[in-house]
């Protein structure tokens, strides 16, 4: 039974059934591997999974297909959008192949298009923070400010250190007002993104536009020497 749901990805039913004692230790291996590749995906870390595919092969193999995830990524990263659809039904690959599919609507101006695949994604892998941050951004940019709050705050409830996700927020309380929420979340959207906090959007997922002072808050080491200039010649 933990095979088949394994197969089907449908890790959530699995962990319940290891828990209680089902399965053998190879399967509870290739589930915590099948996790990692889950995980790398939702990051859209790519090389990471190419790694995870080459470290345990083995593991993986009788639940998916390995040559068909190296396509797969392929597929993604060459953003062509009749080799992703092949993989649209995958059970481990669906959901990242349909966020893929969302930006590259947004980048052709579909916005209904693009919401209904960030939509399809979550069914398949209601965990992919991507997704949802996506659907915020969408709601944000639609003026639908306290929609994009909610579901922001939905997000960081599963993944509280996506930076982008506070960013997002951040914009959203800025535009109702609400200054302190606004630079708290800002803040923190800055301190995780220069520890690495978070996956890096595609250049076309709909956000908030990044304030100037968040691009000068990543080069303090700029500023830092600017002000060691200054205070040097003004010592002459």
């Amino acid at each position: 039974m933990v095979e088949e749901l394994l197969k089907a990805g449908r890790y959530e039913e699995a962990r319940l059934r290891l828990r209680a004692g089902e399965g053998s230790a190879q399967e509870v291996a290739s589930f915590e591997a099948l996790l990692e590749l889950r995980g790398a995906l939702r990051e859209k870390q790519y090389t990471q999974v190419q790694k995870i595919l080459g470290r345990d092969a083995d593991l993986l193999a009788p639940y998916l297909n390995v040559e068909a995830v190296h396509r797969a990524l392929e597929a993604f990263e060459g953003e062509d959008p009749a080799l992703i659809q092949p993989f649209t039904d995958d059970p481990h690959l669906g959901a990242e192949a349909w966020v893929v599919l969302g930006v590259l609507r947004i980048r052709s101006g579909d916005r209904a298009g693009a919401k209904a695949a960030f939509e399809e994604a979550l069914r398949r892998d209601g965990g992919h923070y991507r997704a949802k941050t996506n659907l915020g951004n969408l709601a944000l940019e639609a003026g639908q400010v306290d929609e994009a709050i909610r579901i922001y705050q939905e997000v960081l409830k599963q993944h509280e250190n996506y930076g982008h996700a506070h960013h997002n927020l951040g914009a959203a309380y800025r535009k109702k007002g609400q200054l302190d929420k606004s630079v708290y979340h800002i803040k923190r959207a800055q301190r995780l993104m220069f520890l690495g906090g978070g996956a890096s959007p595609s250049r076309s997922s709909p956000q908030a536009p990044r304030p100037l002072l968040s691009n000068l808050g990543q080069r303090w080491w700029i500023w830092l020497i600017v002000i060691v200039v200054v205070w040097f010649l003004l010592r002459r």
